[in-house]
């Protein structure tokens, strides 16, 4: 409830149906009232209010208030960036009052405006309600209050920022149950029918976070990413989904050089001044963890520039290393089919890395090594971390990867005592983040990082093993894959360093 007469100009307005309208107001409101004279539905308990909190206001959530919000909104300013978009409110009991502006009586069509223009008075016999907005005031008062758990503080001039409200009241409305049923069905059209941005959307328009930066800047800046639009070639890339079918023209989507650029950003230490993470004192570890600041709220262009010129170093690295994503039509490489049931000269085949979990494992693999090497990344450096690529069978019906990553089961459900010779079976990669860190696990085995003693072989044996999901299993197969696994680690290990 309003503590205090106080006035806002504001824009008043209507809409609805003819002698139903619903009257609102468009109010200017510093942030210093906002936070002092408003709250949340479920924090006022008196009255009817008790009734109306139950049936409207969304579950508050603490931690996005306290979390993301709050941080954006105490270091926006370090970028020259700051805003709060309007803010929803109903009024409950008294209706506010309406002062109308005057204009000078020389103004061309005067009458008609002033009724438009004027101020809101809160006189204190009215309640006010967050319909929408809640997170962004919790987040305000959050940084102005005395929590000792309270990390950040708010930046100067933020009080005197000035916020969009739209105040709808309940003038013209007689019956209190009429309103309050009005009341839900707006909450509702702003919640629970707002659709929330798709991966995909977020990485086209989100101006905060670097990998998402860096995704859109990789499109036009990569030639194997590049597309003219013309209907005469393929795109390589998939700006529309985040997995990939069988037998798709796409090398890789959007989302996966995202998720990408994220696995690059969180695993390899920043060894360059510019980044916001940069120790003098000890160059090779992050200050903080990275996770949450490169995606949440900007940066300075410098910092932006000196990560994305790093990601794409390791991309391009990634492709010198990769001879396959430039010579082969990814078409052809996605196609879960036997060797055995393949057409001759087909050139099928089921190809790890033109899948996008294989590429995610892969960067997983190269992240880890260039993190520990300790050197500042140059497209050399990722060339001589992913020399021995070549010396592995990428085929996922192969040794290393038959039943790790691409799993073997019934297509349907069995039932009874169903013949089990003649079960259809159907291949699929298993739970995509658990495959990417076994992918990575695997690269790492096959050229020896943390796997040098026998016992350590024998461990890392046992997990394969017990790891592999195929249909009647048989024990002499499974060993052979595993001898191919083997002599794949033998000859990484035994070309020149």
């Amino acid at each position: 409830m309003v503590s205090r007469l106080i006035k806002f100009p504001a824009i008043k307005a209507k809409m609805g149906e003819k002698d139903k309208e619903l009257v609102y107001y468009l109010l200017k409101m510093p942030v210093s009232d906002l936070r002092k004279e408003l709250d949340r539905v479920d924090v006022v308990n008196a009255g009817d209010n008790k009734q109306l909190s139950e049936m409207i206001q969304r579950t508050w959530s603490a931690n996005r208030s306290k979390g993301q919000i709050a941080t954006y909104l105490a270091e926006a300013h370090k970028n020259g960036d700051r805003f709060l978009g309007s803010f929803v409110i109903a009024s409950y009991g008294s209706a506010p009052r309406w002062e109308p502006a005057t204009f000078s009586s020389d103004m061309a069509d005067a009458e008609q405006f002033e009724d438009s223009f004027g101020l809101v008075v809160f006189d204190g016999k009215q309640k006010y309600f967050i319909l929408d907005g809640q997170h962004r005031l919790e987040s305000l008062k959050w940084l102005y209050g005395d929590d000792p758990k309270r990390t950040q503080v708010p930046p100067p001039g933020l009080e005197t920022d000035e916020i969009s409200v739209l105040l709808i009241s309940n003038e013209n409305t007689e019956n209190k149950d009429d309103f309050r049923s009005k009341l839900r069905r707006i909450f509702t059209a702003l919640n629970r029918h707002a659709k929330a941005t798709t991966t995909v959307e977020n990485i086209s328009i989100d101006e905060d976070d670097i990998a998402a930066i860096s995704a859109r800047r990789l499109l036009n800046d990569i030639d194997l990413f590049k597309h003219s639009g013309s209907d005469l070639e393929n795109p390589t890339v998939s700006t529309t989904t985040q997995q990939l079918r069988e037998k798709e023209q796409y090398l890789t989507t959007i989302a996966t050089v995202y998720a990408i650029n994220v696995i690059f950003l969180e695993n390899i230490t920043c060894k360059v001044k510019s980044c916001p993470f940069y120790s003098e004192t000890n160059p090779k570890t992050h200050v903080k963890s990275a996770k949450e600041d490169f995606f949440t709220f900007g940066h300075p262009e410098e910092v932006v520039e000196a990560h994305y010129e790093e990601i794409k170093t390791l991309w391009l690295g990634m492709i010198d290393s990769v001879k396959d994503w430039t010579t082969k039509n990814p078409s052809k490489m996605k196609v879960h089919i036997e060797p055995k049931d393949r057409k001759q000269n087909s050139g099928e085949m089921d190809h790890l890395l033109f899948w996008p979990v294989g590429q995610k494992g892969l960067a997983r693999f190269l992240a880890k090594r260039i993190n520990d090497s300790g050197k500042i990344v140059t497209r050399q450096l990722v060339k001589d971390q992913l020399k021995h690529l070549n010396k592995i069978n990428w085929d996922m019906f192969s040794g290393p990867w038959f039943g790790y990553i691409l799993r073997q089961r019934p297509k349907k459900p069995l039932r009874g005592r169903e013949s089990l010779e003649n079960v259809e079976l159907t291949f699929n990669i298993h739970n995509q983040g658990a495959a990417e860190t076994n992918i990575g696990d695997m690269l790492h085995f096959l050229h020896g990082d943390f796997f040098l003693e026998q016992k350590m072989i024998d461990n890392y044996h046992d997990e394969w093993d017990q790891s592999l999901v195929l249909w009647q299993p048989k024990k002499d197969a499974i060993e052979k894959m595993w001898k191919e696994t083997l002599k794949i680690r033998e000859k990484i290990l035994k070309a020149p360093k």
